[in-house]
């Protein structure tokens, strides 16, 4: 084993580096250029001699000597901290008068335009235009711009641009909900354009007075509810007789919820009335929402809605805040999505995948329901055929069984189609509609409450005007269901059909019972064990989907008519209502809707105009 020496230094070396670091540190003075000052002017007061200072220049400093004070001025278009421009002026305040005499230098600019700081005016609006439709990432704006072979100003420049615009087109980052109440009493006016956003109804609490005797205390006792909405919406709004519900996030940045109230119409279209931001989605914020559509109602000289259904999640605030304000006597419609998922992701746990499976597709014909009585005899057999009358031994069955009726079966049972008719068995088009607010409204982007304000104003005065009624593309609140051409076929080829129908007729309309399906007719005991729903099993109640229902008053209107099937309660129109009025005469299919063969299926797309070649048109 060798022992390593241990190091010792060269002193000669640490003073030649020394040396050279005390070399390196020595600054190098540069020669100071002298000036050659000409007298250019001379003023009999100051203010002549400010004015005539153009804009290129710019203060740079002052020196007061036996003369009188000289203020130096430096050209502009150079930067502060670097080369400066050989041209310059200064004026000479004269001690024993109130002379001003203007000296400027012999040198004339030597700055170099391209240099120029700032973006051009030109690449500003270009940006501010590439931010308005929605491109409003910096580094998609510089593609943008390279793309349109414009002048590119740095990254950094284009996010200080951004910050300026942003403030200059939705105000200040901050607000105080002093300000808040200051903006909205200056926007409650009713407007006298149709379109124009305007706040319906606010409330604004600086304590948490309002909370000492509820549940749900919050921390913070500062709170704000503020509802926007139009006149057109709120027209609208007037013709409803249901509600859709829901709240939506990732709108604001300090992360406050967007309400959104609206119904949909015959089309399943969804319009809404306006949108609310609140401090939170509670009973009593949906409860503010929903008094100030009575608020706007009021407003613009319209009766109070009585709505009967609401269609919404399981979210108890909704529920709460809807009985608070328009009572207990109505539909509360569970959203069949919502439930679905929920239970797909319980019945997941069940050991048996192909037991699971089934009980999938029995939940799927129990939502199928065409009335409340239905409904509640297919649930009891539902429970009865799975819980085995009670000689069910598998724990994971029986754990479900037990969620699905505490659940779904007592406390949100609203989940089937024949709930109320002419009403939508999911809030889907809500849904859809919070989406929009995200791609086109904010464009993916967590706005400050101060100026999301600003943005949700113009979402609702886009949404007005797509309503109106003038527009080219306005979507128009449908008040029956439009028939598609595809479904003219579809009742077109049903009405040519063999079957045989069963017509019973009362005073005013008459019911017809329809074999479903490839069936063809119905006998006798299928059809009294139809009408008295004796039911003995689950199966024994999948098996009535083999007959359908459909009720047609005497009138000329058949429109109006009722038909049991799920393509009825999901559309509010079915091949079996127009098929029928075709097979009475009480209308005519249009003659594409005769160019399909029986038993196909129309191609998408608009029929063909042109005759087969070699044939005379």
């Amino acid at each position: 084993m060798v022992q390593v020496a241990q190091y010792e230094s060269d002193l000669s070396d640490e003073v030649v580096e020394e040396n050279n670091d005390l070399n390196q540190n020595k600054k190098v003075k540069k020669k100071k250029r002298s000036k050659h000052w000409v007298k250019e002017a001379t003023f009999d007061n100051a203010e002549e001699a400010e004015e005539s200072v153009e804009n290129i220049w710019s203060k740079q400093y002052t020196n007061y000597t036996d003369h009188g004070r000289r203020v130096y001025y430096r050209c502009n278009k150079a930067k502060l901290r670097g080369p400066q421009c050989s041209a310059s002026i200064h004026l000479l305040y004269h001690a024993d008068s109130d002379q001003v005499t203007v000296y400027k230098t012999e040198g004339e600019h030597d700055h170099h335009d391209e240099k120029v700081r700032g973006i051009d005016e030109n690449v500003k609006k270009c940006i501010e235009e590439l931010y308005n439709d929605g491109i409003m990432k910096p580094k998609q704006i510089i593609r943008a711009l390279q793309t349109r072979k414009m002048k590119m100003p740095t990254l950094i420049q284009i996010k200080n641009y951004l910050v300026q615009y942003k403030k200059k087109k939705y105000g200040l980052h901050k607000i105080s909900l002093g300000e808040l109440e200051q903006w909205c009493e200056g926007n409650v006016e009713v407007p006298i354009d149709e379109n124009k956003a305007f706040v319906v109804s606010y409330k604004i609490l600086y304590d948490n007075e309002e909370y000492e005797d509820d549940e749900d205390i919050e921390e913070d006792g500062n709170k704000f509810r503020i509802f926007i909405s139009s006149v057109r919406l709120l027209n609208i709004a007037s013709m409803s007789s249901h509600f859709h519900a829901d709240a939506t996030y990732k709108l604001v940045w300090q992360g406050f919820p967007v309400l959104i109230v609206g119904t949909t119409d015959f089309n399943k279209a969804f319009h809404p009335f306006g949108l609310a931001v609140c401090s939170n989605e509670k009973t009593k914020d949906f409860e503010f929402i929903f008094n100030s559509i009575q608020v706007g109602m009021q407003k613009i000289n319209k009766d109070l809605l009585k709505p009967t259904a609401l269609i919404s999640d399981a979210a108890g605030a909704i529920k709460n805040g809807f009985t608070n304000i328009f009572g207990s006597s109505y539909n509360q419609i569970m959203c069949w999505a919502h439930m679905k998922r929920k239970v797909n992701n319980r019945v997941c746990q069940i050991d048996d995948k192909h037991i699971a499976k089934e009980i999938i597709e029995d939940i799927e014909m129990l939502q199928l329901s065409n009335s409340t009585e239905v409904f509640k005899l297919a649930s009891t057999l539902f429970i009865k055929k799975w819980n085995m009358n009670n000689k069910q031994k598998n724990e994971s069955i029986l754990d479900f069984m037990n969620y699905f009726h505490n659940e779904w079966l007592k406390t949100n049972d609203g989940w089937y189609e024949g709930i109320q008719v002419y009403t939508p068995s999911t809030n889907n088009a809500l849904e859809a509609t919070n989406r929009t607010i995200k791609d086109d409204g904010t464009f993916r982007e967590r706005h400050i409450l101060s100026r999301f304000l600003t943005i949700a104003s113009n979402i609702v005065n886009n949404w007005s005007i797509e309503r109106d009624i003038t527009s080219i593309n306005g979507k128009i609140f449908a008040t029956e269901p439009t028939i598609s051409l595809e479904l003219w076929t579809l009742s077109y080829q049903w009405a040519k059909s063999t079957k045989d129908i069963i017509c019973i007729s009362n005073d005013s309309s008459k019911i017809y019972y329809i074999p479903a399906r490839d069936l063809q007719s119905i006998s006798q005991a299928s059809l009294n064990k139809y009408k008295n729903k004796t039911w003995s099993t689950f199966n024994q109640f999948t098996k009535s989907f083999d007959i359908w229902c459909m009720e047609m008053d005497n009138g000329s209107d058949w429109r109006k008519s009722k038909c049991n099937c799920p393509g009825f309660f999901k559309n509010y129109i079915c091949k079996h209502v127009v098929g029928m009025a075709i097979r009475l005469k009480y209308c005519k299919p249009p003659p594409s809707a005769k160019t399909v063969p029986i038993g196909e299926k129309r191609k998408r797309g608009r029929p063909a105009k042109a005759k087969t070649a070699l044939l005379v048109q």
